[in-house]
């Protein structure tokens, strides 16, 4: 005998509907377990705000607790732990927050350092103490209306001595128009060279270039203007300022004493001064040795026939000049006596 069709078709379908409501029912118990209890809060004046007197209420409580809590490490970190990160406070309609982290600091050296447990609490009190201080004296002070510092600084500027400074001309206008212009047009050169990578670098290289050429143009600059004025100096050092006389005694002195060298230099502008005494040369301070030797040979104040005498006497000094004094050659005796030699020819009547 067959079973029925129908009974087996009814019998899967409640089968079919159990399995579907013992689903459901998991689903709904599942978060119900998974889903945590609400606790409490840790920390109770966390999200408390206060006024002047409840905050100054709440200050002295902590300050009564942290004098019997002293004394255990536990009740410290309890106490501690209590404290919310911040009070917010409200006085004469402003809203101040004040943190907790000094307070805290406090009482976490005194929780680990019981030797300076006394000390950290004292300062914890202290700091209570400045704080409920403190909201007093706001709380005391009047609330100064909103737009009191608007009032005073109008009535200031409507004063006469501060009218063309309120006024804005014509010629503040053009200017921040044209202030507003460059700004812009320098706004949108600086975007195309963000836009643009290869311009940007175009642009670089041109200012590292720039940079570098005025680098170099300045330190030029400065290394002619060093030479130009230590050739000044050369010249000025060199300048014959005293008689030929005291020249010849400056190299006879310098002789006596082996500098050879400073002695042949004396000697030369010893003769260089008494051709200038003698009118054969002009007293022209820019002169240089070679020039000196060259206005002596177009000089028509010597005689035609002492002239080519002079002058051979001069090219020797000027020689010995530039190879001694400038080239720093060695000097001797024998070049000083040649000297003195050239300066009897010159005109110099030494002793």
């Amino acid at each position: 005998m067959r079973p029925n069709t129908n009974s087996i078709l009814c019998s899967v379908i409640s089968r079919a509907l159990w399995l579907v409501a013992f689903i459901l029912a998991v689903l709904l118990i599942i978060p119900a377990i998974a889903t945590p209890a609400p606790q409490a809060p840790a920390q109770s004046g966390a999200s408390s705000n206060y006024d002047s007197q409840s905050f100054i209420q709440e200050l002295m409580r902590l300050k009564s607790v942290l004098e019997s809590a002293s004394q255990s490490t536990d009740s410290l970190r309890t106490c501690r732990e209590s404290l919310p990160p911040a009070w917010k406070v409200t006085v004469n309609s402003r809203q101040f927050t004040v943190p907790t982290d000094l307070l805290v600091t406090q009482l976490v050296k005194a929780e680990r350092q019981p030797d300076l447990r006394a000390q950290k609490v004292k300062q914890a009190m202290d700091y209570l103490d400045a704080l409920a201080a403190e909201t007093a004296s706001l709380s005391t002070q009047n609330a100064a209306p909103a737009d009191s510092a608007r009032t005073k600084l109008n009535a200031i500027l409507s004063r006469p001595e501060y009218t063309h400074a309120v006024k804005e001309t014509w010629w503040d206008k053009l200017r921040s128009r044209i202030n507003q212009m460059l700004a812009d047009a320098i706004d949108r050169i600086f975007s195309s060279v963000v836009r643009q990578a290869s311009l940007g670098y175009i642009l670089l290289w041109i200012a590292v270039c720039a940079a570098a050429v005025f680098i170099a143009y300045t330190i030029f600059r400065r290394w002619v203007r060093a030479a130009r004025a230590e050739e000044m100096a050369l010249q000025a050092a060199a300048i014959p300022v005293r008689s030929w006389q005291e020249w010849v005694y400056a190299a006879t002195e310098s002789a006596a004493r082996a500098d050879y060298r400073m002695a042949i230099h004396c000697a030369y502008w010893a003769g260089i001064a008494r051709l200038q005494e003698l009118g054969a040369l002009s007293a022209d301070r820019a002169k240089t040795p070679r020039e000196y030797l060259t206005s002596l040979s177009k000089s028509k104040l010597v005689v035609p026939e002492t002239l080519a005498t002079r002058q051979n006497a001069l090219q020797l000094l000027t020689a010995r000049l530039e190879t001694i004094w400038y080239g720093y050659h060695i000097a001797t005796e024998a070049d000083f006596r040649d000297s003195l030699t050239q300066l009897e020819t010159l005109g110099c009547h030494l002793p």
